[in-house]
């Protein structure tokens, strides 16, 4: 029965994430940001050969991301290096050579991106979530709790969680496969415990390494073995009684090492060093932890995002009260998490939906509530029952908000959230980006050249007049068009030795756009020129700032440019889209700002 719960669980999920309801601007989405840096080490292995990261990336920035590669390429005296673990990518390598082979069957490019590739990363991460649910609902039911109740709790994480997103909105990130692993985890340990099989310890070492090659500080689960044992007395009377034990628990650490050697040897491939600290510039800040706002902000909290889990959080105080030492253990072990997962340096994680970091957790507090619903009276557990399935309902319309602009990925504030509280009118959509504050723009001080590229396209200019139409304009008669028929605006060239002398700079684009829809696929396109080659891409998504339809609105941004090679080379921009609709830009306005090197020292 558990099984076929989780599998039509997951059928579910992925006939939701098919509906349209949580759709992408476009499918490429769903491996894209930090996904990238997770994925790519299969797309270099398998289909470049090479750890040459520009060449694994940048041939399908323009086909599939609009030209968006992510930022996930950490630059050392050794060379460069994928900043992500290999842990995602291996446990992904089956669904991608079934989409290998898909590709190859049905004349799709076999290129790591087309379609199949995207599905196929959807039913890794949905297979991954289902098999934490499973495990997690036979864990549970294991601790004497109703299977109905096991199942119903178990199911949750996926709906009621931001899992639902990370499985089938952003398949290729690590969160659905931790998340599976950890519901492995939980039942393998357990039933060691339970039975004192050399097997059940061997695949336990197994899923362990696992962990920590997708995600290293999730290795912190090993803490929670004291919860599940219910305590050291179990461990001690075994450790102390049979030597054999010990010898299973060396053979079990050898796995563990021999697992994660797979990311030294990724390591040497890529910089000829074993063990590399890939986040450069990144890391914890264990004297200044952020918890409370880990918890309770509005910008991403926890139980603001995910209140399912605060009812988990109640049982698990209720289950500390009732069971000890095994209670106490499971409190202490979410307690150090918190404050772990609190200290790292951006503890929001980045553009997200929730608190991201913490899904793999769920599990835990899954268990909590499940604790909660058994030892409450049928009335009130009848009660509790219906409030979860609120919380599922919220998570879905979260996810909803999310991508469609409504809810702001990085910069959500009290005021905000509850301006656009179970809201999904298209009104809604892309508010928070229209009423961004102003760009925060270098000090003088931090400035050591900038330059400015505008025109009105009235006129003779040195623009090119790709799209100069006189359909519409918001100033004079001239306007450039974008639309499927012509994907490219106005080009400029300019000469890099006009942009000042080479290091690092800002790009601050603003226009003026008439679009027939609001968010629009529209971005400002650059690249570097010279004889011999065309490189340095970037996309500068604009769409997700136009918020009004039919009408002229400004946009601005600000991005840090990539770096030119060599001031004889030419600089390119223009106008671009992907997409069918037509849409208007006219007084257009770069900026390119050199910073002062004294301002980019840490």
């Amino acid at each position: 029965m558990m099984f076929r719960t989780a599998l039509v669980t997951v059928i579910a999920a992925g006939l939701l994430s098919l509906s349209g309801i949580f759709e992408l601007k476009h499918m490429y989405g769903k491996i894209h940001a930090d996904a990238q840096g997770y994925y790519g080490y299969l797309v270099a292995v398998f289909i470049e050969q090479s750890f040459d990261w520009e060449s694994v990336i940048a041939p399908y920035a323009e086909t599939y991301f609009d030209g968006q590669a992510a930022d996930f390429v950490v630059n050392s005296s050794e060379g460069s290096i994928n900043k992500y673990y290999v842990g995602v990518a291996v446990l992904m390598l089956p669904f991608f050579l079934l989409s290998c082979l898909s590709a190859f069957l049905f004349g799709y490019p076999v290129d790591g991106y087309s379609e199949p590739f995207q599905h196929g990363a959807t039913v890794a991460a949905l297979f991954y979530s289902g098999m934490g649910i499973y495990f997690l609902a036979r864990f549970i039911h294991n601790q004497g709790i109703n299977k109905y109740i096991a199942l119903f709790c178990s199911v949750l994480c996926l709906f009621a969680t931001p899992l639902f997103h990370y499985s089938v909105s952003e398949p290729a990130m690590s969160h659905a496969y931790s998340f599976g692993l950890f519901g492995v985890f939980l039942y393998l340990v357990d039933d060691w415990v339970r039975n004192e099989k050399r097997k059940t310890l061997l695949l336990g070492a197994a899923v362990y390494a696992l962990i920590i090659l997708v995600r290293p500080v999730n290795g912190m689960i090993i803490l929670s073995v004291p919860f599940i044992a219910n305590g050291f007395s179990i461990l001690k009377t075994r450790w102390g009684t049979k030597t054999m034990v010990w010898s299973n628990l060396f053979l079990a650490f050898s796995i563990v090492i021999g697992i994660l050697l797979i990311q030294s040897i990724t390591y040497l491939f890529q910089v000829g060093q074993p063990l590399v600290w890939s986040y450069k510039g990144e890391g914890f800040n264990f004297l200044n932890p952020e918890p409370l706002n880990f918890l309770f902000s509005y910008k991403k909290g926890l139980f603001v995002y995910t209140p399912i889990a605060f009812i988990g959080l109640l049982g698990v105080f209720w289950f500390a009260y009732k069971r000890r030492p095994s209670g106490l253990w499971l409190v202490a072990f979410l307690a150090l998490s918190t404050y772990v997962l609190s200290s790292w340096w951006n503890w929001y994680y980045g553009a997200s939906l929730g608190m991201r970091a913490a899904v793999e957790f769920m599990p835990f507090l899954a268990f909590g509530l499940a604790f909660l619903l058994q030892e409450l009276i049928k009335p009130l557990r009848a009660v509790l029952i219906l409030l979860c399935l609120g919380t599922v309902g919220l998570n879905l319309i979260q996810e909803h908000q999310y991508q469609k602009f409504i809810l702001h990925w990085d910069d959500m504030t009290k005021e905000r959230f509850w301006k656009v509280f179970l809201k999904t009118d298209r009104k809604y959509q892309g508010l928070f980006y229209r009423d961004e504050t102003p760009l925060q723009l270098p000090s003088d001080e931090e400035i050591q050249f900038r330059v400015v590229f505008e025109s009105d396209l009235e006129g003779e200019t040195t623009w090119g007049n790709q799209g100069i139409n006189t359909e519409k304009a918001y100033s004079g008669l001239n306007s450039t068009l974008v639309s499927g028929k012509n994907n490219y605006g106005t080009t400029l060239g300019v000469p890099v030795s006009e942009m000042g002398a080479l290091g690092e700079k800002k790009l601050v684009i603003t226009a003026m756009v008439w679009s027939s829809i609001s968010m629009p696929d529209l971005t400002i396109a650059y690249s570097f020129r010279n004889d011999s080659s065309d490189y340095g891409h970037q996309y500068v998504s604009l769409g997700q700032f136009v918020t009004e339809q039919e009408q002229w609105i400004q946009v601005q941004t600000m991005v840090s440019m990539l770096a030119a090679t060599d001031t004889a080379d030419n600089w390119i921009v223009y106008p671009y889209t992907t997409g069918e609709t037509d849409v208007y830009l006219d007084d257009i306005r770069y900026e390119v700002i050199t910073l002062n090197p004294a301002s980019t020292q840490p």
